[in-house]
């Protein structure tokens, strides 16, 4: 959480981040596919492919510069239990819109310009914005085990809600026993959910995306 606070804050204290500012997200076990070889598609999670270069920027946050605007809306991270290699980013692209290259690209291109494996050992983790150019690889006989969560800042309840509330979250969250966890870490944790269930209370019908949006 500490990780996460100091990627969501500002530079002053009045945009410093603080558990109070922090709402629950995704907290999921990503396991390996043994049996066989698997992979996901090139993608960025809350930024549709049939987006042109415009409707990606504007989705992605840029100003007219180009540059992004404001702090992150969420800290999103990787924490692996056994060796990890597969997850796949090209650095840098949740910054700017596809280039021609990686449009034509096939979905499943196993190289673009740029592309980076992330190799994690057990206890490593990886902290990224979840729309960044990525995708998964699963190799057959590498066991995964890897947790993946997400946390938010209070406040953006339309432009996270879609893209935490897609998951199936809010069918599970009220289910969490945190009555194992330390004093204090049980309230954070239980004060995050309330503003999970609040955020997708007051986000009301978050859609998906369409073609021209």
């Amino acid at each position: 959480m500490g990780v996460a606070r100091a990627l969501l804050s500002g530079d002053d204290e009045a945009t410093a981040i603080t558990d109070d500012n922090l709402v629950m997200e995704l907290w999921n076990l990503l396991v390996g596919v043994t049996a066989r070889d698997f992979e996901l598609r090139w993608h960025r999670d809350d930024v549709p492919a049939m987006l042109d270069a415009a409707g990606e920027a504007k989705a992605l946050g840029l100003d007219e510069r180009g540059e992004k605007r404001g702090t992150p809306a969420h800290a999103q991270w990787n924490l692996a239990l056994y060796e990890d290699e597969s997850l796949v980013v090209v650095p840098g692209s949740h910054r700017r819109p596809r280039t021609e290259k990686e449009r034509a690209a096939d979905p499943y291109a196993a190289e673009l310009p740029g592309m980076q494996f992330v190799h994690l050992g057990p206890g490593d983790v990886v902290f990224y914005d979840n729309n960044i150019l990525h995708r998964g690889v699963y190799s057959k006989g590498v066991e995964r085990a890897t947790l993946h969560g997400s946390v938010g800042v209070v406040g953006r309840t339309q432009q996270r809600a879609r893209n935490v509330l897609q998951h199936g979250v809010g069918a599970w969250v009220d289910r969490c026993d945190f009555g194992g966890l330390e004093p204090d870490v049980k309230a954070r944790a239980e004060a995050m959910r309330e503003k999970l269930v609040r955020m997708g209370t007051e986000a009301g019908d978050v859609g998906f995306y369409s073609k021209d949006e």
